[in-house]
């Protein structure tokens, strides 16, 4: 029997159906994976246990270091453009423009598609022979670029995709933020000749600063885990440059079968985001406290 009062009793027994799926889908293939980094694994035959041997490897293989130095890359690339994006998108959303309504629905259209739709468009439009992009620049008299084959426009290829797919979700979080904000605080300020920018800049900002945080941590995290519109747009090409950590990890486990290779890859690249979300989430969250 379950101790306690009756509401204790209640409480315990409806979370219990989500506790079970939880542990069975998230603790258990957690606690599964560590285990498996230990081992010397093919799937077919018999795993042997190496202890740290994964671990040591991993930090002498070259394509370890540059998969995460292009995860690196893209998570720069990204980040700051789809908190700017985001926010500006959810000011046009809350103004007091007539049609904020439409725009809003606009912005976040992209974002009910999956990934494998959105790379496979944007891989046709970015097609060097006849993509819209470089039609476009026929006309303009241009000569057409290689997007996705050119290892200087790849990985921006890559997250001009990101950007236009997920600058949406930001801007949802923003919105929801902005609309918090007492209209009386923009009314004292217009009043005082304070001009729209200008509460912008010393009001909106101030006073979101706890979403940005949460909107900057869950795009980092996001952004390290890229995988699929990489694989589906570039499949880490053109020569690797654009081969994320992620991708590595999944050819190591499922192409070349070294599972408890890709296992301790996948923590390290666990702890990894740990320690940056952990680390933002105590500097800016003091700095926003103080």
């Amino acid at each position: 029997m379950i101790p306690g009062n009756k509401d204790t009793r209640d409480g315990i027994a409806f979370s219990l159906p989500f506790l079970a799926v939880y542990i069975a889908f998230m603790i258990y293939p957690l606690l599964s994976g560590l285990y498996i980094s230990f081992f010397k694994w093919d799937i077919l035959s018999t795993a042997s246990f190496i202890g740290l041997d994964n671990y040591k490897v991993l930090f002498s293989d070259e394509k370890f270091y540059s998969s995460l130095w292009h995860t690196l890359q893209f998570v720069l690339m990204t980040t700051p453009s789809l908190l700017l994006v985001g926010f500006l998108m959810a000011l046009a959303i809350t103004g007091k423009s007539p049609l904020k309504g439409l725009m809003e629905n606009v912005f976040f259209f992209p974002y009910i598609f999956s990934m494998t739709v959105v790379s496979t468009l944007w891989a046709w439009i970015m097609q060097k022979d006849w993509g819209v992009l470089n039609q476009i620049l026929r006309l303009l008299e241009k000569s057409p670029i290689s997007w996705l084959t050119n290892e200087n426009y790849a990985m921006w290829s890559v997250g001009l995709t990101t950007l236009w797919w997920t600058a949406g979700f930001n801007m949802v979080l923003f919105g929801a933020g902005i609309k918090q904000i007492p209209k009386e605080i923009y009314e004292s300020a217009s009043i005082d000749g304070v001009t729209y920018w200008q509460g912008v800049r010393h009001i909106t900002i101030p006073l979101v600063s706890s979403t940005t945080v949460l909107c900057l941590i869950l795009q980092i995290i996001a952004s390290f885990n890229v995988f699929g519109q990489v694989y589906v747009m570039t499949g880490g090409g053109p020569h690797g440059t654009t081969r994320v950590l992620v991708q590595y990890i999944y050819e190591t486990g499922f192409k070349y079968y070294k599972m408890g290779y890709s296992a301790a890859m996948s923590y390290i690249l666990f702890l990894i985001i740990m320690l940056v979300s952990v680390l933002q989430y105590t500097l800016l969250g003091r700095k926003e406290r103080a």
